[in-house]
Parts: structure tokens; C-alpha cells; sequence
């Protein structure tokens, strides 16, 4: 099972640094080193980081995922033999409102289930004006009142919200392995949107929030390949025109070692050259990640280490 392997990664930094609040820390640092965790968008079309608050959000939702005093213990979070297909409901992330500011702050509670026929049914003409960014619709399609993108492995479905329906309290999203439905709460058959999905997915581990009227749910494929269509009564897309870029974190464990690899080993050469000193922490990384060059399954097994090859910025 695939934990067992996260769990051993996972002990020996534990017993490396010998508490929650070390390893934490070794957590967090590697967010900051080598993702844009920390990156904070300055723009909706920004391909990197995330909106502000959003973070805190991700941290939340996970440390309620686990927690066994917690109404959501029933995910079987250490399941990864579940294909996608038959799980739990998704993690609702609500939406909190203040007089004041507006800020997006979070809870998290069970959807509720629902069953309704499959077909796309377009919001009221109350909908406030919402602007997709090319963004939202990158590798996929764009409807006048929803829009979907994808990456290799995760896609993401955003949704135009009437004015009345733009709260999390106000609306119940119902996520099945074969279908999406949102619709009012008050009222069931008010429905903004309600459709049979074309490609089986992870709908255990879909999450939802709300930003400026507009639901955007997100989700995890369940293999890795290119959606044509996110619903059933959609035309096909042209995957040969999808940008195939991937992110570090999307490769390999081997192939991620490896760049890794190049980028310690460049850092180091450009602490010697500013007459730098490295520090026992330093070396000892760079030494970690120095075996990964010629680990089983590197792409550079075998050749001498040039860390030319790969230039960061």
C-alpha cells in the first residue's frame, strides 16, 4: 500500500528531528524551497501559487480529514486501494461571511445527497456578471455559464452562481463518482447545474470553494490522461492541442530526485564561487540528494554529474 512507503519517508525525518514541531518545520521548508506553496497570486491569470487564503484553507481541510474527533473520520483517508469509483462524500469547504471584510474563510461538513437527471440546466437570469479567466478553461472549454481545465492528472470545474445562491449555507453540492449536481437548499428544484460526468475521477478527495459568485470544484483524475469532454452532453475537444507542460512535482520520484539533484549541486557551486562557508545541514542535504544522480531509474545514471545542464532561475 502505497502509505507504507509515504510512512517510512515520512519516520525517518521524524526521528531525524525528534518532534512534531521539527518536523513541521522540515515540512514547511520544503514547501517554501522547492513549490509555490507560499506563492501568493497577484493576478486570476497568475499559473503559479495560490489566491490569497486559499493556503490556510488547504491545511485546514487536511488536518480535518484525519482528525478522529471529527465528524469527516469516515473517509478512509488511508485508503488507497479506492479507484475513485466507490468512495465517500467530498470535503465541503464553507464559506464564511462578514459584515466588514470579504473574506473567505472555511468549515468543513458532509454534503448531502441528491438524485436528479442528468442534463446541464443553465442558472437563473439573476446570475451576477462573472468573467472567466483563460486560466479556468486551459486544456478544456468554455460555456456561457461554466467552464472546465485540466493538467495531466487533476481537473477543475467552475461554475457561474445566481445572486441569491452565492453563499455555501445558501446552496448543496451533491459530488457522486458519475455525476455533479448544485442546486439550492431551500429550494431542490432551483438547480444550477446538474450533469453526467465522461471520465471516472477521485471524487473522494474533490474540494470545493467560492470566490466573487463563482463555485470552483476540484478534483483528482483517476489515471493519468487528457479529458476530451468534462460532460457527457459535450462536444470533444482537441486534445492534441492541450499544452502538455508538467510541473517538477508532477514527474517521477526518480526524475524529481534527479533535477533535484542538479539544483543543490548548482546551489552549492554558487555558494563556493561567493566565497561562501557551507553549513553541516547544507552538506548533508546536498549530499543526500548527490546520490540521486546515479539512483536506479535516473535519467543520468550512468553520465558525469554536469550540473550545466539544467539551468534555474
Amino acid at each position: 500500500m502505497e502509505f507504507l512507503r509515504t510512512d517510512a519517508i515520512f519516520m525517518e525525518i521524524l526521528q531525524e528531528r525528534k518532534t512534531i514541531t521539527g518536523f513541521l518545520d522540515a515540512v514547511f521548508g520544503f514547501l517554501r524551497r522547492n513549490t509555490d506553496f507560499y506563492h501568493v497570486k497577484k493576478h486570476p491569470n497568475e499559473n503559479v501559487g495560490f489566491a490569497k487564503g486559499v493556503r490556510e484553507q488547504i491545511l485546514f481541510g487536511a488536518m480535518q480529514r484525519y482528525d478522529p474527533d471529527c465528524k469527516l473520520n469516515n473517509l478512509a483517508a488511508d485508503s488507497n486501494e479506492n479507484d475513485g469509483l466507490y468512495a465517500p462524500p467530498a470535503i465541503e469547504e464553507v464559506e464564511i461571511e462578514t459584515e466588514e471584510v470579504d473574506m473567505e474563510q472555511k468549515a468543513v461538513t458532509n454534503l448531502s445527497e441528491t438524485t436528479k437527471s442528468c442534463e446541464i440546466i443553465t442558472p437563473k437570469n439573476n446570475t451576477r456578471k462573472v468573467d472567466f479567466a483563460a486560466n479556468d478553461y486551459k486544456n478544456g472549454a468554455c460555456f456561457a455559464e461554466y467552464c472546465w481545465s485540466q493538467t495531466l492528472t487533476e481537473v477543475e470545474l467552475h461554475v457561474k452562481l445566481p445572486a441569491d445562491l452565492q453563499t455555501a449555507k445558501s446552496i448543496c453540492i451533491d459530488i457522486k463518482p458519475d455525476r455533479i449536481s448544485v442546486h439550492s437548499r431551500k429550494d431542490p428544484k432551483n438547480t444550477v447545474i446538474h450533469g453526467q460526468i465522461s471520465t471516472r475521477y477521485k471524487h473522494n478527495d474533490a474540494v470545493w470553494t467560492i470566490t466573487e459568485g463563482k463555485l470552483t470544484i476540484s478534483m483528482d483524475k483517476g489515471k493519468e490522461m487528457w479529458w476530451e469532454r468534462f460532460f457527457t452532453s459535450e462536444d470533444a475537444i482537441d486534445t492534441k492541442k492541450i499544452d502538455c507542460e508538467r510541473y517538477i512535482d508532477d514527474l517521477p520520484e526518480d526524475s524529481q530526485a534527479a533535477i533535484q539533484k542538479l539544483r543543490v549541486q548548482q546551489m552549492e557551486q554558487d555558494i563556493v564561487n561567493n566565497g561562501q562557508e557551507i553549513n553541516d545541514s547544507e552538506k548533508n542535504t546536498m549530499e543526500r540528494l548527490r546520490m540521486a544522480w546515479d539512483a536506479e531509474g535516473s535519467p543520468f545514471k550512468g553520465q558525469p554529474f554536469d550540473p550545466s545542464v539544467v539551468k534555474f532561475s
